[in-house]
């Protein structure tokens, strides 16, 4: 028996021990019960480590399980509305317009007609500032909306110090620190602090103070989409989730601004514990800038690492050399701020193209797919017949207009239904298509897995129906199969969103086609 194995309430040696974290030894089952309420706040699968590189990270204790809940924060530290945003009801975040708008009888600051109550921002205001505020403008971006998250970050100051404090430990990039790396966004923040001193009365606050607020709201916050527009949040220990563009974990919001964090996959004990900061779909020098110019790293996990992404090839053009057949890429996509960018080469013949010269046609395909008509099928097609001899299939331009088009087939009035046999098998091979793909490129993005198989449930089960009853009920059973994984990915939204409205009818709908196939096999073992 090692030393650790000992019980947490008595240091009498122990066997038993917590099954959720199993770092924590019990003597017996009461003594568990009675350390729950001290433990449950640390009883975690993880542990926190640091290094040079990715400063604070999480790494498995034990063997996480796919669909396993990893983490769950009930409220975030700071929540409001995004830097550049129009007038917004300070209470729930729905856009106003002057005739939908308010002001707060105590502070000024607008709120909806529905809402009386608002954040910190209220009695800071009442304490800080010798007026009311007077927010006259709406439909566009507003700028004392900027100040809203950090004042809001201030008043637990007063309100939670404990709080604040765990807010000013989490990571938070400070143009003191390295004004090279951070470049404009330093001149912002400085900018930023500037304008909260003069319009509240904080003489007692020093400027770095709320620069370094800036900070870790610009690193740390999270998107949250439970509201229309979102709204954005910095949770605690979520906030140590490092980063990955083939993140490990996925993460789901609630209705009341909770957050968890769930294992996308089986995650091993010793295993570095991973989100994604950016948007997946992108290419790959897309997240990379994105990261610098928001999160201030540069991006060098396992996707952005392998020019291939994983043999996927997602930002391939082909070679135009006629019958070569083959993809061009550079050997690698993590170049530093003062290197040269590598050539991209073939992977067949010795045909090369200069780095600029790719990245130009790439802005001039951008251009044309910014410019197409939108919810238009034959404009998609039209573009994938375009490039198809330019990008690789999973090219990331191609996918974006492939998804796209699976998503439409089937919208137009009539639905599945009225859609022919061709554009009903041309969706369903799109589907799977874009579902392989993003299980090996994302498999941590349920909701946008989820939304795939849903849509590929619903072909394949209407491409069953124009079949013969043998073949409608393999086709409902492949169906069912699409539908019930979709339904797993997206079980924990919300019903608030559309992807947790959607898990509602996969349910419905499960329940529905098991009873049909049932059916289906009962007729076809009756003897006629």
């Amino acid at each position: 028996m090692s030393g650790e194995d000992i019980c947490a309430v008595c240091q009498q040696p122990a066997q038993q021990k917590c099954s959720a974290c199993k770092l924590v030894f019990y003597c017996s089952r009461e003594h568990q019960k009675c350390h729950w309420k001290e433990h449950a706040s640390h009883c975690r699968p993880f542990k926190l480590d640091r290094d040079d590189v990715l400063g604070r990270h999480y790494i498995a204790t034990r063997k996480i399980e796919k669909g396993e809940a990893i983490l769950r924060e009930r409220t975030p530290l700071v929540a409001g509305p995004p830097v550049d945003t129009p007038p917004v009801c300070l209470g729930c975040y729905v856009v106003l317009r002057g005739n939908n708008a308010k002001a707060c009888d105590k502070c000024g600051w607008p709120l909806c007609n529905d809402c009386q109550e608002h954040g910190g921002e209220c009695q800071f205001t009442l304490r800080f500032r010798d007026s009311k505020v007077s927010i006259t403008e709406f439909g566009c971006p507003h700028p004392t909306y900027r100040c809203i998250n950090i004042i809001r970050a201030l008043a637990l100051r007063e309100t939670d110090p404990k709080a604040y404090q765990r807010f000013l430990e989490l990571q938070g990039h400070s143009p003191t620190d390295d004004d090279s790396l951070e470049g404009n966004r330093g001149e912002e923040h400085r900018a930023l602090a500037s304008f909260v001193k003069r319009f509240f009365k904080i003489d007692h606050i020093k400027p770095e103070e709320i620069i370094k607020i800036a900070g870790i709201l610009q690193i740390n916050g999270h998107e949250v989409p439970t509201t229309e527009p979102p709204h954005i949040a910095v949770y605690d220990a979520a906030s140590y989730f490092e980063h990955s563009c083939h993140a490990n974990s996925s993460k789901s919001f609630t209705e009341k601004d909770g957050l968890i964090i769930r294992a996308a996959v089986t995650i091993n004990k010793g295993d570095h514990i991973s989100m994604c900061y950016t948007d997946p779909l992108w290419g790959v020098t897309n997240r990379r800038h994105y990261l610098l110019q928001t999160k201030f790293f540069h991006c060098q996990c396992t996707r952005c690492s392998d020019p291939t992404e994983f043999g996927t090839m997602y930002n391939a053009l082909k070679c135009s050399r006629s019958n070569c057949g083959g993809t061009v890429l550079p050997s690698t996509f993590i170049v530093e701020d003062n290197e040269r960018f590598p050539n991209y080469s073939c992977n067949k013949c010795d045909e090369t193209m200069t780095w600029q010269a790719v990245d130009v046609k790439l802005e001039q395909i951008g251009i044309e797919l910014a410019s197409m008509k939108k919810n238009d099928v034959n404009e998609c097609i039209k573009f994938l017949n375009k490039y198809s001899k330019v990008l690789h299939e999973n090219h990331f331009y191609m996918v974006d207009v492939k998804l796209a088009m699976s998503q439409m087939i089937g919208q137009e009035a009539g639905g599945l239904a009225a859609v022919g046999d061709e554009m009903l098998n041309e969706k369903i091979s799109l589907c799977k298509k874009l579902d392989e793909l993003f299980r090996i490129l994302m498999p941590a993005e349920n909701r946008l897995r989820g939304l795939v198989l849903f849509e590929v449930h619903a072909a394949i089960a209407e491409f069953g129906r124009r079949q013969g009853p043998e073949q409608l009920r393999g086709m409902l059973m492949l169906s069912q199969k699409a539908l019930r994984e979709a339904y797993e990915l997206l079980r924990y939204e919300p019903d608030i969103l559309p992807e947790g409205k959607i898990a509602r009818i996969a349910q419905k709908n499960l329940l529905e086609m098991d009873t049909i196939i049932k059916t289906l096999c009962q007729n076809a073992a009756t003897p006629m």
